[in-house]
């Protein structure tokens, strides 16, 4: 199955992490696309330019391609050395795809989703710009993952430091995470927010909790009990 990757920062994202399933590019003007890669992105530059042909691009880059779907990495629903971040039934696709981001940015193992979203939805991977292919994003069930689960919540306790192989569970802005996996969790935690705000948007929230896990990598944050 292939993607349609729209702009140059999600064909730089391809290109950089799965470059061989990038299948093709497509530029509105070669030189212009040459200057952006020097200029962004000079490490992908010639498999950009070796790939590209001049063609009409909506993009206000003047860049798109096609590649395949990367083949599903579930074995980190058993086993990782990093936060998996799940998504209990997102709605949004652009914050679904931002938390794709937020992740591959963080160094998270992987990125889950429960429900009916695509997790390859084109708007979903116009969210990530392009990071779908720096790390595992699959649809799941409930049942699915194992390990220790936390489910983010404004009602939890502190949250404290985070195993290195957490579950993390994040619920949809509007109706927070459902019952099948509150009942799983070995904890249900909460962000420090000032008194009176009561939420976070979904990528926002889940770029706290895994900056607060990499601190801690780095020495920066509590010790893991």
């Amino acid at each position: 199955m292939t993607v349609a990757l729209e702009g140059f920062h999600a064909v730089k994202h391809a290109l950089r992490f799965a470059p061989g399933l990038v299948r093709s590019v497509i530029v509105r003007d070669r030189s212009a696309a040459a200057d952006l890669a020097a200029r962004l992105a000079p490490d992908i530059e010639g498999a950009l330019l070796s790939l590209a042909v001049t063609g009409p691009v909506e993009h206000p880059t003047g860049v798109q391609a096609v590649a395949d779907r990367p083949t599903e990495d579930r074995a980190v629903l058993v086993s990782r050395t990093a936060p998996l971040v799940l998504l209990d039934d997102p709605r949004h696709p652009g914050n679904a795809g931002a938390v794709v981001r937020v992740c591959a940015a963080a160094g998270a193992s992987g990125v889950a989703m429960t429900g009916a979203l695509d997790p390859w939805h084109p708007a979903v991977l116009r969210g990530s710009a392009g990071l779908h292919f720096a790390l595992p994003v699959l649809s799941v069930s409930a049942v699915d993952v194992t390990g220790p689960v936390w489910v983010l919540d404004a009602d939890g306790d502190e949250l404290g430091a985070i195993p290195d192989d957490v579950v993390l569970v994040v619920g949809s802005e509007r109706a927070g995470v459902g019952a099948a996996l509150r009942d799983r969790a070995d904890r249900v935690v909460r962000l420090p927010m000032r008194e009176g705000v009561s939420s976070l948007n979904l990528a926002t929230a889940t770029a706290a909790v895994l900056y607060s896990w990499k601190l801690r990598l780095s020495g920066g944050g509590p010790a893991a009990g």
